[in-house]
């Protein structure tokens, strides 16, 4: 997706739209209601009081719509809401009791929400076994709808977070804002941001000044003092002239906490005249509680929020009956009940509801339920794109009903806009509408309307997790140094290491066994190979179906669950050290040989030797690999692997030195090791971005690799002398959402002549 194809329609009234009035006044005349023509389905409604507030003008003019639509008709669908509140409920067992209904209680047809992204893993646990629909108006995590992009009762109905992501950065650049930072939540919400955000900012050429979670209290003064320092030539009474000026995005799924982290940097900025903050917020701030906040001194906010349709008159035909825009997910949870009403009304006028063809293919699963469910004929509803379009309104619906009754082709509109779903299960939307707003006088008015397809409203981004990078590193053709100098190889070792241990985190082990054999199919012996890794899933009893083996790649023609290539990565593999049994410091003596009882396999390298070092597990923003899981205490840190490589470098343990750094933020050992002599670093990730999982297998429920570790094994097995410069190319090009980069090729010599030989003896 490219931002640039945008459509911007500036200010709601520019758009001229016939009919935005809802049919309220409806002839009411028609059928009294029987019961025996008429379908009741359970809604459940997951929602924080305050949403099911802000919600409840569309929820009730969309029952009320579907209601009226239906009069004429002799067969009705009625909706049954019942409502709990999302902050106060043990979520756990709420969504086993709606999945597993006691004897007499009414069974839950659909679910409607959570609003958090974080809460609804949960109840899409739950709701798998049965295909409960669970419809989300506004769980917008780019992961979440990563991992159930194949499941066909999970429906998201606004774009992944990485689109809005991608339209906050845009305008900071409309608005030529060349400096960017982020304050995020730490919660799927705020995670989903930080996890493209610097992505974005590279992709856009925006200088990134600072990454930084948030959490109520947490004192901000740091983070601006290190990443916000006055400018050497400031003049306070220019402050135009030399001002620092931030476009300060805010990805906070709490509202609350969006203004503390607002009010606190207002008042950082009137003892720091120098830095200009343009405030930026996410979807969360677009409610109530922030249109009517209250600032002890002025500021301006700004923010993205998905909308509804203005081409079809959603926004403009609440703002006339309630007298306000419609908050952040109302146009959503309007289309979320349609959605529902009409896929029920589908399955109760059908000869057969256990007989439905989508895409031309019968619906069947393995699994019990066999025949469709509900959440099958809603997915018919949006499939089919074939009939005379009907839109949101009461006239619409009731157009859209008599459709379905008299099985009549549908193309159905809704108040979010178009309804076109992903291609393969037709639960994820593919397009949204946003507005970028701004909030002055306890009152949110419209700037622009952003679109992302280049025509129309919206664009398709389906797979948009998959964004690869488009703008790469060039290189100097000559070489900075002499490279004459260096001795003959005479020996080749490597240290491959994953410090990652859980099932979740699968990948990085799985990664590491995979480095190792391709060592070894590339003339390495296990003399010379130290592998550090805990080794503890293969014989996990809980979560392994295919004991003693790890695999890592699925065959070219895996079905939608994915089939295992069966190359068991682990087969032959001899592993030195497990990682719980080391410390960070034993990696310094395992490098620099000083063997000892407890460390007997060390390097024995000399200043002929090539050394080849690949790490594979998390990292975290500001601090760079992780020394453990994703929850790790302490980071392995910058300096330790600085230490390391200088004193190597006096030491003479070392002829070249080879870095293959695959964790989120690996960026910062880059830069770390800038400077040292015959030292190249590649890395997932910049400094200021996450590196992404590749390759996903339903059957174990895990990924089982790196995007940035199978493009680099792909690429050296493909070609063993490939040069640096055509091997940054290939990861570049083929690594998924983040920047593969090369750092400290000016003190190693030219990436055209030098290459994977060093390192690959055969």
């Amino acid at each position: 997706m490219k931002i640039r194809n945008i459509l911007i329609a500036l200010v709601a009234s520019a758009v001229l739209y016939t009919g935005c009035h809802d049919d309220d006044d409806m002839d009411a005349q028609g059928n009294q209601h029987d019961s025996q023509h008429e379908t009741v389905v359970n809604v459940d409604v997951i929602l924080p009081q305050s949403v099911q507030k802000d919600w409840s003008n569309s929820i009730n003019w969309a029952m009320r719509n579907i209601e009226k639509a239906q009069l004429q008709l002799d067969k009705r669908v009625k909706l049954n809401l019942r409502y709990h509140d999302e902050d106060t409920e043990n979520l756990d067992n709420l969504a086993h009791a709606l999945t597993h209904p006691k004897l007499g209680e009414d069974s839950c047809h659909a679910i409607i929400g959570p609003y958090h992204s974080y809460n609804a893993q949960t109840i899409l646990g739950y709701a798998a076994s049965s295909r409960l629909p669970v419809v989300m108006p506004t769980c917008s995590s780019a992961e979440l709808q990563r991992i159930y992009a194949r499941s066909t009762n999970a429906w998201f109905l606004t774009e992944s977070d990485i689109t809005q992501c991608e339209m906050l950065l845009a305008v900071g650049r409309e608005i030529s804002v060349e400096n960017v930072a982020l304050i995020y939540s730490d919660d799927s919400y705020g995670n989903s941001f930080r996890d493209w955000f610097g992505f974005m900012a590279d992709e856009y050429k925006l200088n990134m000044m600072g990454l930084s979670k948030y959490k109520s209290g947490d004192d901000l003064t740091k983070f601006l003092d290190e990443n916000f320092p006055e400018p050497i030539e400031f003049d306070p009474d220019d402050v135009f002239g030399d001002a620092l000026s931030v476009h300060m995005c805010i990805a906070i799924s709490d509202p609350k906490e969006c203004m503390e982290v607002v009010s606190q940097i207002v008042q950082y900025q009137k003892t720091h005249r120098y830095l200009t903050i343009f405030f930026v917020c996410t979807d969360t701030a677009y409610c109530e509680y922030v249109e009517k906040y209250k600032f002890e001194d002025f500021a301006l906010l700004l923010g993205i929020a998905p909308t509804g349709a203005i081409s079809r008159g959603f926004p403009q035909a609440y703002e006339s009956k309630f007298g306000r825009r419609p908050y952040n997910g109302e146009a959503q949870v309007y289309d979320a009940l349609s959605i529902i009403a009409l896929g029920a009304a589908k399955r109760f006028v059908a000869d057969d509801p256990n007989t439905l063809y989508i895409d031309g293919k019968k619906v069947e699963y393995n699994t019990r339920p066999y025949t469709p469910t509900l959440t099958d004929w809603m997915r018919s509803i949006v499939a089919d794109e074939e009939g005379t379009p009907t839109y949101w309104q009461s006239a619409g619906l009731a157009s859209t009903f008599n459709k379905i009754a008299n099985n009549e082709p549908l193309d159905v509109y809704g108040a979010s806009g178009d309804l076109l779903f992903d291609q393969t299960t037709h639960t994820s939307i593919t397009r949204s509408n946003y507005m970028f707003w701004y909030n002055f006088d306890n009152k949110f008015t419209p700037i622009v309307y952003l679109s992302s397809d280049g025509g129309g409203e919206s664009m398709s981004t389906s797979s948009i997790w998959e964004w690869k990078q488009n703008s790469f590193q060039e290189f100097d053709e000559f070489a900075s140094i002499d490279e004459t100098e260096l001795p003959a190889v005479t020996d080749n070792w490597a240290i491959v290491i994953s410090p990652s241990t859980t099932w979740a985190n699968y990948r990085h082990q799985a990664d590491a066994f995979a480095m190792y054999q391709l060592l070894k199919e590339h003339g390495y012996d296990d003399e010379h190979i130290i592998l550090i890794v805990e080794d503890n899933l293969a014989f996990d009893e809980k979560n392994n179906k295919y004991r003693g083996q790890i695999f890592v790649e699925l065959s070219d023609d895996a079905s939608a669950t994915g089939t295992l290539i069966n190359n068991d990565v682990r087969a032959g593999a001899i592993v030195d050290y497990k990682f719980s049994d080391l410390n960070e410091d034993d990696i310094a003596d395992i490098m620099l040989g000083k063997q000892s009882e407890r460390l007997p396999e060390v390097f024995h390298t000399t200043n002929t030797s090539n050394v080849f070092f690949f790490w594979s597990g998390h990292g975290g923003d500001g601090v760079g690999p992780l020394w453990g899981n994703e929850n790790a205490r302490s980071a392995f840190g910058t300096k330790r692997i600085k230490d390391i490589v200088t004193d190597m470098n006096i030491n003479g343990k070392y002829r070249r030195m080879m870095f293959a750094i695959e964790t989120c933020f690996s960026g910062l050992w880059g830069d770390a090791l800038t400077g040292m002599p015959n030292v190249v670093v590649i890395t997932a990730a910049n400094q200021y971005e996450p590196s992404k999982a590749d390759v996903h297998n339903d059957e174990l429920g895990v990924f089982l690799s790196n995007a940035f570790s199978r493009s680099f094994r792909l690429a050296v097995d493909n070609n063993y002398n490939i040069s640096l410069r055509d091997l940054y190319y290939s990861l570049a090009r083929t690594t998924t959402g983040s920047h593969v980069k090369l750092f400290n090729e000016e003190n190693y010599g030219s990436v055209y002549k030098n290459g994977m030989k060093d390192y690959m003896i055969k």
